[in-house]
């Protein structure tokens, strides 16, 4: 007889492997959505000489001053429904029918924009008092916060529906018109504050209409739902909290700028700003492009893959924003000493890298949260938020008059860096991904370094000078070679990314017009 044979043990499960493919998905929707972000802010970039030069210091300022103001009432009044447009189509409707959503989200704004637009008028003399600008000012700002509120509508829904290439070339038209606009109003008729103002709303009023147009049958007030309305706003509601508390972080020091210190200081703070924000470039085609490709990850094996590529994507993070960190420090020094009036260039140069720096850390704040967001459990992002805002805000009224606007760009970072870092002890219990935090400080430390020689060391002017900086920027990727934050095996998978990426146009164009009703 022979001897029992024992079943042979089950083959364990391969660990989830990355895949270049879903990597080349994000790459790609990030390039195609980048591209009209990045047009704007060269041109934007450019410029500021110009507008400087031609509407003046403090009438800058004031122009910026009224585009925060338009922020935060748009926050306030959309409750946050617009954040929910994502999270209850692709992560909620795998049948595909989302027109009660968008209807329900499209009628809400409309509605609330336009009882707000009628609340601006009536109230435009105590809008004005209240930001210390002129009654024009204040209904030019009424006029952009009803664009600005239906537009993010729209822009959203070409996002969820990943119209790309279609959402692109709006952008590409915005830009064109919003810089013809501007340029007329500014430097031929010197109507300063109110022509930035106008040349920038008017020309996405445009842009909004035709996009109307285009989308008309997936928006409309016909599948309003009462019911559904309540439920987008329960979801949306507790994260409103988080939304204006990142506005105090970005745009309440302007405010706190004119009262604190002068309307001079706000215009050379607000031209700082124009420039460091360069690095949205980065972070609005990453940002347009990461929630749907998050949501679409989640579950598989387990979300064991979904963690895995997170982790790889805030690698790819860190290297790219902090090459960009890194570019823009070294090369905005001498672009402002050479181009902005005397009476900025001093002031402005130093403050750059720190508002740069603290977009850096808010896209990391993005990618921390997305745990938080998968796992449903939101409470404490409106608490860490609300105490990052707070200790920005406070520390500004001793920064401000100690140290001007070096103090208040001190405080953004300040208050970045607590909101980065606390969103990230917050989702680590909720939703554990495995970053490469050995990976990532080589990367952050290599780039403060750079930044640190473009401050103290490298002279801003003479050609030898320039030469250096554009050296220093073009070798940052070896830099990362020869501390080990970039390995030879990640240099070989970027042309598989790139050949996945290929394939993938190939077979199927960006614009997955088909898919939505």
């Amino acid at each position: 007889m022979s001897p029992e044979t024992s079943p042979a043990p089950p083959t364990p499960a391969a660990p989830p492997r990355r895949s270049p493919g879903r990597l080349s998905q994000l790459v790609g929707q990030s390039i195609i959505y980048g591209l009209g972000g990045t047009l704007a802010r060269l041109a934007g970039l450019f410029l500021v000489p110009v507008y400087l030069a031609a509407a003046g210091t403090e009438a800058f300022g004031e122009a910026e001053l009224v585009t925060s103001a338009v922020a935060v009432a748009a926050i306030f009044l959309r409750l946050g429904i617009v954040n929910s447009m994502s999270r209850f189509t692709l992560a909620e409707s795998p049948t595909g029918d989302w027109a009660p959503v968008l209807h329900t989200i499209y009628t809400f704004v409309l509605s609330a924009s336009t009882a707000a637009a009628v609340a601006g008028v009536l109230l435009r003399e105590q809008i004005a008092e209240a930001l210390s600008v002129s009654d024009s000012l204040a209904l030019a700002g009424v006029l952009g916060l009803w664009i600005v509120m239906n537009y993010d509508v729209l822009a959203r829904i070409y996002r969820v529906e990943r119209r790309a290439s279609a959402f692109v070339a709006f952008q590409l038209v915005n830009v064109a018109i919003t810089v013809a606009l501007t340029v007329v109003l500014v430097v031929v008729f010197d109507y300063g504050a109110i022509g930035l103002l106008l040349g920038n709303f008017v020309g996405t009023g445009i842009v909004l209409l035709a996009m109307t147009w285009t989308r008309r049958r997936a928006i409309g007030v016909r599948h309003f739902d009462r019911a559904l309305a309540g439920q987008l706003l329960a979801f949306a509601v507790p994260l409103m909290p988080t939304n204006l508390a990142i506005w105090a972080l970005n745009f309440a020091d302007r405010l706190q700028v004119q009262r604190l210190a002068s309307p001079e200081e706000l215009g050379q703070y607000a031209a700082a700003a124009k420039v460091a924000a360069g690095m949205t470039v980065f972070l609005a085609a990453f940002q347009a492009a990461w929630t749907p490709f998050a949501h679409a990850l989640r579950g598989e094996e387990g979300d064991e893959v979904a963690k895995l590529t997170f982790a790889e994507v805030f690698t790819f993070w860190s290297v790219t924003m902090g090459w960009g960190l890194a570019a823009l420090t070294l090369l905005s020094a001498p672009y402002i000493a050479l181009t902005f009036p005397e009476d900025i260039r001093q002031g402005a140069i130093p403050v750059v890298p720190l508002l740069a720096a603290s977009i850096v850390l808010y896209g990391v704040y993005l990618i921390m949260s997305i745990g938080v967001n998968i796992a449903l459990r939101t409470r404490m992002t409106p608490v860490i938020a609300a105490f990052a805002g707070v200790v920005a805000i406070g520390l500004n009224f001793w920064f401000i008059p100690a140290f001007g606007i070096l103090g208040a760009a001190a405080t953004t970072l300040i208050g970045f860096s607590l909101l980065a870092g606390l969103q990230w002890l917050n989702a680590r219990h909720l939703y554990p991904v495995p970053y490469e935090w050995g990976r990532v400080a080589r990367v952050a430390a290599y780039t403060a370094g750079i930044v640190a020689l473009s401050i103290w060391v490298v002279p801003e002017t003479g050609a030898l000078a320039i030469a250096a900086r554009v050296a220093l920027a073009a070798a940052y990727p070896a830099g990362l070679i020869v501390l080990g934050a970039v390995s030879r095996d990640d240099l070989r998978r970027i042309p598989a990314v790139l050949r996945a990426r290929r394939r993938r146009r190939g077979a199927q164009p960006l614009d997955d017009a088909d898919v939505t009703p």
